[in-house]
């Protein structure tokens, strides 16, 4: 017997509804279990990481976490997938990489094996309706959680910061579409702080039972944007971001009948949703309780953290250095020729990190230590202190600085002019109304 309590916005079936289902929709289902939960364990991670912030502005090492997967995912490599992964050189995080690949696709190979064994085992089950709900409980705060976290990332303008002077002076044709996207994002704070608060609320309303219809179609037009945007801009996150897509059209997915009668029919009809529940008092509080402090906590920490990242960004642009290259000596004084990897064109500093800039526009980054007794400057990108780079400076002229040591191998002395930062055209623009 289904007993229903309606209301205006939507129909809620009780856990006595035992409808059975499709051979089919067990099958799917099943296998979404499996793949859909195994890659959401990925996103929680991430999101820990976020949290960590907080604590500790460098994080945690999250590829740790995958590292002791590298050598099984390396031996089914070999035996079945066939991609080329090799964990001598290819770094254990997947994102759009070898070990990526190989994730996903063990993943999808565990999911099918595990689908096959369930249909074995469950084959007289008639409905997964009570399983059903709680896991799409679980995917949906998944995903609202996630999506929230980068939402706030943009809202606080940190996850592609306003370009610093070396990157708005490289040139166009030499930078990668990954580099183009995040330079028209940085440069447009306010389109970024619009893009993030989109989607806040669209994880917002997939934290509310009965507003998660509108926030499966308000948010699949941002994940199909931002989808678009990682794929032909080609930044290395494209199956996250896929994922995440996937699991809002399966969130979706039993509502497309409704949606489809109300957009193209113009048969206007409640919604129906199963909702399962504790009996038990304590039960019930617990699961409410957790369902509220989980995003309250995430939100405040991920907010926290973004503040001191905006924070210190704000104060290390203070900090900001602009040289441009006027004599560079490598035994001879070097000409400023376009094909010299040698030469210098610019160096740039701000906070903690320098910039070199060589005459074909190749950028090395690097971090820097300035030791203003022994008047020596100190590159570094890696903990080999071998590989470590030092010159030896001075100021011949309040606008000029002068660097001596080796580079490459060679002994160069650098002479450069200091540019105004805000000498360059981008810093200087305002967004105006009228324009004539």
């Amino acid at each position: 017997m289904t007993n229903k309590v309606n209301t205006p916005e939507l129909t809620v079936i009780h856990h006595d509804d035992e409808t059975p289902w499709k051979a089919w929709q067990k099958i799917v289902f099943r296998f979404c279990f499996w793949f859909l939960g195994l890659t959401a364990i990925m996103a929680w991670q991430l999101n820990a990481y976020f949290c960590y912030l907080t604590i500790n502005k460098n994080g945690f090492d999250i590829e740790g976490i995958y590292k002791p997967f590298a050598t099984p995912f390396h031996w089914l490599d070999q035996h079945i997938f066939h991609t080329g992964y090799n964990p001598k050189i290819h770094e254990s995080f997947p994102q759009d990489n070898h070990y990526g690949t190989v994730f996903y696709l063990t993943i999808i190979l565990i999911a099918v094996i595990a689908t096959i064994t369930w249909s074995i085992i469950d084959r007289k089950k008639s409905n997964y309706n009570r399983l059903y709900f709680w896991f799409c409980l679980f995917l949906r705060y998944t995903l609202a959680v996630t999506i929230i976290g980068y939402g706030i990332d943009k809202f606080i303008p940190v996850q592609m910061v306003w370009p610093n002077a070396a990157a708005m002076m490289a040139t166009y044709g030499h930078l990668s579409r990954f580099s183009v996207l995040w330079r028209f994002m940085g440069i447009s704070p306010g389109y970024m702080i619009l893009t993030g608060s989109c989607e806040i609320i669209a994880g917002l309303l997939l934290l509310y039972r009965r507003s998660v219809v509108l926030g499966y179609l308000f948010l699949l037009g941002i994940m199909v944007n931002v989808v678009a945007l990682n794929w032909f801009y080609n930044v290395p996150v494209k199956m996250f971001s896929a994922q995440l897509l996937v699991y809002d059209l399966f969130l979706l997915a039993p509502y497309c009948k409704e949606l489809a009668q109300f957009f193209f029919m113009g048969d206007v009809k409640k919604t129906t949703i199963r909702h399962f529940t504790f009996k038990t008092g304590w039960k019930k509080h617990s699961i409410t309780g957790t369902l509220v402090l989980i995003p309250l906590l995430y939100v405040l920490l991920v907010a926290i953290a973004d503040w001191r990242r905006y924070d210190q960004y704000g104060s290390d642009s203070k900090t900001a250095k602009l040289y441009n290259v006027v004599a560079f000596i490598a035994k001879d004084t070097l000409p400023p020729l376009t094909t010299d990897t040698l030469r210098w064109k610019s160096l740039f500093m701000q906070g903690k990190q320098a910039i070199v800039c060589n005459m074909m526009n190749a950028d090395d980054y690097y971090e820097y230590d300035l030791d203003s007794i022994k008047k020596t400057i100190t590159l570094h990108d890696n903990p080999d202190k071998k590989t470590w780079k030092v010159f030896h400076y001075t100021y011949p002229a309040k606008d000029k600085f002068q660097l001596s040591g080796k580079w490459k191998g060679k002994d160069i002395n650098v002479l450069m002019q200091s540019t105004p930062i805000d000498s360059i055209p981008l810093n200087k623009e305002k967004i105006q109304l009228i324009q004539d």
